[in-house]
């Protein structure tokens, strides 16, 4: 039996939700209420100490952090295979898998903080709320970014740096599409799995311009949209308090990421 702790817009529980779907096993969740709080409860802080979604458990026993579940699945259930059967071809998988892993997901928690939850937050707490909540994190250094942005938003200092790597990985990103189908080979694998949510969340935001003049991300993009687990494992998990559609919303916070970029 598959259950697994998730919350809709989280960016790594996507992850794990498109590979679940690719592979059609069958799973069940329970979504973590991130803004009520509840990753950091006593109860799911025994399942994942560090408080954060996803968390896979398979038969009662837990198995976190996304990157090592999405391998954990495919060691587990081989069928319909996510990764390269020749170890070079495994390997390049994981120059891919690694990257958010090595500062894109910190980068995409940046942007997106600043961008739209930040606002999100306000809303829901005052600023004495909102240090009672960060004093519980047992991340202090994540505690830190988002206290940092709270009071400065895009001007926080390692904003530009976030851009910056996203901006980065979109260049090589259109550099390996330029020679295949996918990112690690002609064939859907984890290595595109584990960066569509990132795209995905740029797209949500309004800066899909990041890739309009990579016409090789963009036609990626479009066939992962294409795929019927983005619809399953992402847009049919809708956001609630969080929210990351600001494009839906006329929202535009491209201006303020575009000065950045050139500045």
């Amino acid at each position: 039996m598959l259950k697994l702790y998730h919350h809709n817009i989280s960016v790594c529980a996507q992850k794990v939700r498109i590979a679940l779907d690719e592979k059609g096993i069958e799973w069940t969740g329970q979504e973590v209420d991130l803004m009520k709080q509840e990753h950091l409860t006593p109860e799911f802080l025994k399942i994942n100490p560090k408080g954060l979604v996803p968390v896979l458990v398979h038969d009662g026993i837990p198995v976190r952090e996304s990157t090592v579940i999405l391998e954990y699945i495919e060691d587990v259930f081989p069928e319909r295979p996510l990764r390269p059967a020749s170890p070079l071809g495994a390997a390049k998988m994981r120059m891919w898998t690694k990257i958010p892993d090595e500062g894109l997901h910190i980068a995409c928690a940046s942007v997106t903080y600043a961008a739209s939850f930040v606002h999100q937050l306000r809303s829901h707490h005052d600023r004495k709320e909102w240090m009672e909540r960060l004093a519980k994190l047992p991340d202090r250094a994540r505690a830190d970014r988002q206290r940092q942005i709270m009071e400065q938003e895009f001007k926080a200092p390692f904003v530009k740096d976030a851009v910056l790597l996203h901006d980065k990985v979109l260049k090589e990103m259109d550099a390996a599409l330029g020679e295949q189908t996918w990112l690690a080979s002609d064939e859907f694998t984890l290595a595109d799995i584990a960066i569509i949510p990132y795209v995905t969340r740029l797209d949500r935001l309004g800066l899909e311009k990041m890739w309009a003049q990579r016409p090789n991300v963009a036609r990626w993009f479009d066939a992962v949209q294409a795929r019927p687990s983005f619809d399953s494992a992402i847009t049919s998990f809708r956001s609630n308090a969080y929210d990351d559609e600001l494009k839906k919303q006329g929202i535009d916070v491209w201006p303020k990421v575009n000065a950045l970029l050139t500045e």
